[in-house]
């Protein structure tokens, strides 16, 4: 990858990072559509922590 490729790249996630968080709305919106956050507000299983170990 050279020098311009990565600026592109550097360009592209700066400008989706500056849409996606316009509002706190098209925030949430975002983490529903990228899978981190469910519709209902939780955050999607493979992000939740996971429960702590019981020990004997």
């Amino acid at each position: 990858m050279d020098k311009t490729q990565r600026q592109a790249i550097k360009t592209a996630i700066e400008t989706f990072t500056v849409r996606a968080t316009k509002t706190g709305a098209i925030a949430r919106e975002t983490l529903v559509k990228e899978g981190i956050y469910l519709t209902s507000g939780k955050l999607a299983p493979e992000y939740q922590p996971k429960p702590a170990r019981k020990t004997a």
